[in-house]
């Protein structure tokens, strides 16, 4: 076992939630996990790689990785099933999986979360008819408070799967899941830019007739980007260097130059987008979901219900241009088809799923001073990586089935030793 000598503790990606006295611990079997659960410095959470906002690893005690824990235990390919360790990273575990000629379902934008983390906080891409990644898990191995390992599928015990599913890694430490993958695919690729106009008049049809699209809004221009993926067979492609950080810089430049101009700054704006080249790519699937994010942001997701989404986006676009000229980060728009965990935000039915972003060095308080009253009234409920200020009032009234995990959570880790001040908010517990 491994136990970190970072005497600054721990910190996640963007900055904003550390754990400065915690121990870092790397357990490399399940018998040193064991012993650190049952004798370890409490509260005891498990950390991934560190991209979850809120506060749901921040500790006192000890931060567990599972990197040395990782990689596919098996491939079913006749059943279309992985099972897969849960500490391993999902840039890890695509190119492994197609390995076995099988790939995940879907992604998100971003592959470098470990798999725990990712399904933990109900962690999604986009497509009509495609759930989040914790939707696809149909088993689970997981190590309790007390150290016992308790099995489960949806056969034996669907109650269980449905709440680990999405857990926030309340429930103990998630050891391997069996998933749903499919045989591996090739994606085409294609980008566009497009007054704001157009595409809101277009999204819902374009949600119901490809695979996976999503757009981008540039506040204070405009202009929005299109992305689209659908299947093909077609020969793969060499695909251009793409820079997302570069375009992040330019925007953030004009920003700071024309911010007090939002006339001008639109104006800058729209002539870049004019000129912007498109992509046309064909690659593997997982080549082409995810993208490198090396720009540090903070960020604050919610899942609308699809009646409200667009009237939601609206408000947001509107009253970031009216009250918050420093938002220069795009405004990001995707759809999920709805599963049955008990904590998933696509619980009941499919969501719109609307992200701001502000840059780590910035302040971001305006989430919360303007936008997520708009999320909340618009029936949204908060993705659990990504700030938000609910607490148990507001969940038990979002989930209906809130009160059955926690009993669960009860059950599972009488004694709290998962339990951080952050988790404690959301569960209406004291500390």
């Amino acid at each position: 076992m491994t136990v970190s000598s970072d005497a600054m503790g721990w910190s996640n990606w963007s900055g904003n939630q550390s754990a400065p006295q915690a121990r870092i611990i790397q357990p490399e079997t399940e018998e040193e996990l064991r012993e650190l659960i049952v004798t370890g410095d409490c509260p005891l959470r498990v950390v991934g790689s560190g991209h979850s906002f809120t506060p749901i690893v921040s500790t006192t005690g000890s931060v567990i990785n599972l990197d040395r824990m990782s990689g596919v235990v098996s491939v079913d390919t006749e059943a279309n099933l992985a099972t897969i360790k849960a500490g391993s990273r999902l840039k890890d575990l695509s190119p492994a999986l197609e390995e076995h000629g099988v790939a995940f379902k879907n992604l998100g934008d971003i592959n470098v979360q470990s798999f725990a983390g990712a399904t933990a906080t109900g962690t999604h891409g986009t497509g009509e008819k495609l759930g989040c990644l914790s939707s696809e898990i149909v088993g689970v191995r997981l190590m309790k408070a007390d150290g016992d390992i308790k099995e489960a599928t949806l056969a034996t015990d669907p109650d269980l799967v449905r709440a680990a599913q999405v857990s926030v890694g309340a429930l103990g430490v998630l050891l391997e899941a069996t998933l749903k993958v499919r045989p591996s695919y090739k994606l085409h690729r294609t980008t566009s830019s497009e007054p704001i106009e157009k595409i809101l008049d277009a999204a819902t049809e374009r949600w119901s007739n490809n695979r996976n699209y999503e757009f981008f809004y540039v506040p204070y221009s405009g202009y929005g980007i299109n992305i689209f993926h659908n299947e093909t067979e077609a020969d793969a492609t060499i695909r251009e260097e793409q820079d997302d950080d570069a375009g992040l810089a330019a925007m953030r430049g004009i920003r700071d130059r024309l911010k007090w101009s939002p006339f001008l700054r639109k104006k800058t704006l729209q002539a870049a987008f004019k000129r912007m080249k498109g992509e046309n790519t064909v690659d593997q699937s997982w080549r082409l979901l995810a993208s490198v994010r090396n720009t540090h942001f903070n960020e604050m997701e919610y899942h609308i219900p699809v009646e409200n989404g667009l009237e939601a986006f609206k408000e947001v676009v509107a009253v970031i241009e009216d009250k918050c000229r420093g938002v220069f980060f795009p405004i990001e728009m995707r759809k999920t088809a709805g599963d049955a965990a008990w904590l998933s935000p696509f619980q009941g039915g499919p969501r719109i799923s609307i992200a701001v972003h502000a840059a780590a060095d910035e302040r971001h308080d305006w989430f919360f001073d303007y936008i997520e009253p708009i999320f909340s009234n618009a029936g949204g409920r908060p993705h659990w990586g990504k700030l938000h200020s609910l607490g148990r009032e507001d969940l038990e009234r979002l989930y209906p089935d809130f009160l059955r995990f926690l009993e669960l959570r009860k059950r599972f880790d009488p004694d709290g030793k998962f339990l951080s001040k952050g988790l404690a908010k959301y569960w209406g517990d004291q500390l």
